[in-house]
Order: structure tokens, then C-alpha cells, then sequence
């Protein structure tokens, strides 16, 4: 998941991008972090490639909202956060759909509650994709049409709607990679798409029809993760 910080004081870029890597290394959700020091430097070289902005509201130049308002208008999608000294200036935030405002000084605690909401928002949010290279060359995958990942004989095999893809590559990339999207370890062999489960019987799973073992050493940490998806959490 992509991350872009934007504030004026780097003081305080340095200081969320700590946070965001201590929220990647706690919750298992891999983090890629950038940062900005205005709004017009983010402006200057916007893509869609962001999962999370989070700006501070009052900067010099085109403060916060004002910049929120510009991308709004390129990424429907983007998942928004905005830090401030005044509650006030956030009221603004619903109309850029803003997920939530942390107010400074920011301390870990409540940056860690309110992040949380807001990567499960941005995994929502955005119709997600991988580009994947497999051994037909590189293709992109639609992450919502993958049903479950397997390995097997040191390859990956991607299992969709459609078709199976076979890659190069190893488990726990897959499953950093896929967290964020609803997935969750139920094997050292298997990683499902938890909007696919149909069924739970004992050891087993059925996943889009087909049946998957669950081990021992994941199934109570699948049996969270399962609970936490439906919870919408």
C-alpha cells in the first residue's frame, strides 16, 4: 500500500513516516511511504498510484484542502487523512470525503487507531490490481477476481475466476502484498480471499467450490482475520 505525507515542517514528515513503518511492522500491512513538503509539490507530479494522502491542512502556498480539493477531482478513489492544529479546518474534510483528522502534536496511540480506519478504507476504496510475472510474461491481475494463492514446486499459482496463473516468487510476499485486500494465511501452502470463503468444516475451507486445508498453525489467526472482515473492521 502506497502512502504519500505532505506537510510544510519536516520535523513532522519525518516523524508520520516513522509511524507508518511502526503500523507496518505491528499490523503485517506492507507500507511504501513518500513524502511532500507542500501541496504544490505533490500537485506537480500527482498519479494514481496512492492508496493514502495525509496532509496537513495549514501550509504556505496551496494549503491542504485546497490541494485535497484538486486531486478529489483527478482520484475519486484515494483515501484521505488530514492532521491540523484546529479541529475547525477538518469540518471541511467531508467535502473531499475525508476519512477522519488527527489533530498536532500527534502521538502514536491515536495515529495508530485512526490509520487503521483509514487502510481499511483505502483496501475498499480502490478496485486494486498486481502486475504479475508470470511465466507467460506480465500480466496484470485484478485483485477482487483472485480467489486463493497456492505454492507449489517453489512456484506461485494464482488461482481467478477465470484461469490459474503460474509465477515465480514466494508466500510471504504474496501474503504482505495481499492483507491489505482481505486475505489471509490458512496454510503454508494457501492464502484465500476471505470474500470467496463459502464454508468451514473443521480442517477445511471451500473457496469459490474449491476445497482448501487449514492448519493448525494458522487457523486461529485465519479464524480473527475472518471475523474482523465481516465485522467490516
Amino acid at each position: 500500500m502506497r502512502v504519500a505525507v505532505i506537510d510544510d515542517e519536516k520535523e513532522v514528515r519525518d516523524k508520520l513516516t516513522k509511524y507508518i513503518r511502526r503500523f507496518s511492522e505491528e499490523s503485517g500491512v506492507k507500507m511504501e511511504v513518500s513524502t511532500f513538503p507542500s501541496g504544490d509539490a505533490l500537485l506537480a507530479e500527482y498519479q494514481q498510484v496512492w492508496d493514502i494522502l495525509i496532509f496537513d491542512i495549514d501550509m504556505p502556498g496551496t494549503n491542504g484542502m485546497e490541494t485535497s480539493k484538486k486531486i478529489r477531482k483527478r482520484d475519486k478513489n484515494v483515501t484521505i487523512l488530514f492532521i491540523t492544529n484546529v479541529a475547525q479546518y477538518a469540518i471541511d474534510g467531508y467535502g473531499v470525503d475525508a476519512v477522519d483528522y488527527i489533530l498536532k502534536p500527534i502521538n502514536y496511540y491515536e495515529f495508530s487507531m485512526k490509520f487503521h480506519r483509514t487502510v481499511a478504507k483505502a483496501a475498499h476504496s480502490r478496485e486494486r490490481a498486481v502486475m504479475v510475472d508470470t511465466i507467460e510474461g506480465t500480466r496484470r491481475i485484478r485483485i477482487k477476481e483472485v480467489e486463493y494463492v497456492e505454492v507449489l514446486a517453489h512456484y506461485i499459482y494464482i488461482h481467478t475466476q477465470e484461469r490459474e496463473f503460474k509465477a515465480r516468487g514466494n508466500m510471504k510476499e504474496w501474503e504482505e502484498e495481499l492483507k491489505p485486500f482481505g486475505f489471509s494465511r490458512v496454510h503454508k501452502s494457501y492464502l484465500v480471499n476471505m470474500a470467496k470463503v463459502e464454508g468451514i468444516q473443521g480442517k477445511e475451507l471451500t473457496v469459490a467450490g474449491h476445497v482448501i486445508p487449514v492448519s493448525r498453525n494458522y487457523r486461529d489467526s485465519f479464524m480473527q482475520d475472518y471475523m474482523k472482515f465481516y465485522r467490516g473492521e
